[in-house]
C-alpha cells in the first residue's frame, strides 16, 4: 500500500465523518479533523474537504475558495450535476468524489491526490478536452500564411535561438534568417522578435519547440539543404 501523509479533514463532526475516520485508519491513514481553517495548507499537504459543510456557510470560517487556494485537496460528497467553474477557479482541487460513490472509492482517490495527480469524472476530463481542442483549431484557422522557412525561424525563436544558431541549424547565411525575420515581423503585424514570442505563445506554438531543440541537428540540417533558401 501507498504510504500517505497526515490528512486534513473538513467535515462536519457526525456519524458519517466519525465512520470515514475509523475506515481511513484502519487502512493506516491517520486523520487530523478540522473543525475550521485559519491559515492555508501547505503546498504538498493534503486535504478532504467534505461539501456538504456549504450547506451552512457558518460551519467555515471564510469561504471555502480561500481555503482550496493552497495544497491539494480532494472534495467529497458532490451532488451532481457539480459546478464545473468551482473545479476550475480553485487551483488546490486535485480530485471529485460524488456523494453516491461507495467509500471503497475514496482510497485510490486519495493516493492519486497525494501523487499530485488528479481524480475527476470522466464527462469533466472529456468537457474540459473538447473545450481545449476546439480552441486549438480556432487558433489554427487564424494563423497567417508563413512559408516554411519563416515557420522554422519562429521555431528557432521558441527555441530561444539567435540570428546565427538559426543559421546554421537551417544551413543559410545570417542575412537570410534577418530577410525571413522581417517578413515574419510584417505578416504578423509585430515591431520585434519578443512581439513575435508573445504571438507564438498565444498561438498555443510553446509546445512546439521540440522541432529545433529534440531532434537530430545533422538530420535537420540535411533536411534544411534540400529546401530552397
Amino acid at each position: 500500500m501507498e504510504t500517505s501523509p497526515q490528512l486534513h479533514l473538513l467535515a462536519p463532526r457526525d456519524e458519517q465523518t466519525s465512520n470515514l475516520i475509523c475506515h481511513l485508519r484502519q487502512h493506516g491513514i491517520a486523520t487530523r479533523l478540522l473543525k475550521q481553517r485559519t491559515s492555508p495548507l501547505a503546498a504538498h499537504s493534503i486535504g478532504v474537504f467534505d461539501l456538504r459543510l456549504l450547506q451552512n456557510p457558518l460551519h467555515l470560517s471564510r469561504p471555502a475558495q480561500c481555503m482550496l487556494t493552497h495544497g491539494r485537496w480532494l472534495l467529497i460528497n458532490a451532488a451532481k450535476p457539480f459546478a464545473e467553474d468551482f473545479l476550475l477557479f480553485n487551483p488546490g482541487v486535485y480530485g471529485l468524489l460524488h456523494r453516491d460513490e461507495p467509500l471503497t472509492t475514496l482510497l485510490p482517490a486519495i493516493h492519486c491526490v497525494t501523487r499530485g495527480e488528479l481524480w475527476l469524472p470522466r464527462a469533466f476530463l472529456a468537457q474540459a478536452f473538447e473545450r481545449q481542442r476546439v480552441g486549438k483549431r480556432a487558433v489554427t484557422t487564424s494563423l497567417p500564411d508563413l512559408t516554411r522557412r519563416e515557420w522554422q525561424v519562429i521555431h528557432g525563436l521558441l527555441a530561444a535561438e539567435n540570428n546565427r544558431q538559426i543559421s546554421q541549424v537551417l544551413n543559410v547565411q545570417e542575412s537570410t534568417v534577418k530577410r525571413h525575420l522581417y517578413n515574419l515581423f510584417r505578416k504578423l503585424g509585430v515591431r520585434n522578435r519578443l512581439e513575435a514570442l508573445q504571438w507564438a505563445h498565444a498561438a498555443g506554438l510553446q509546445n512546439e519547440t521540440s522541432t529545433l531543440q529534440g531532434c537530430n541537428r545533422r538530420a535537420l540540417r540535411t533536411s534544411a539543404r534540400q529546401q530552397p533558401r
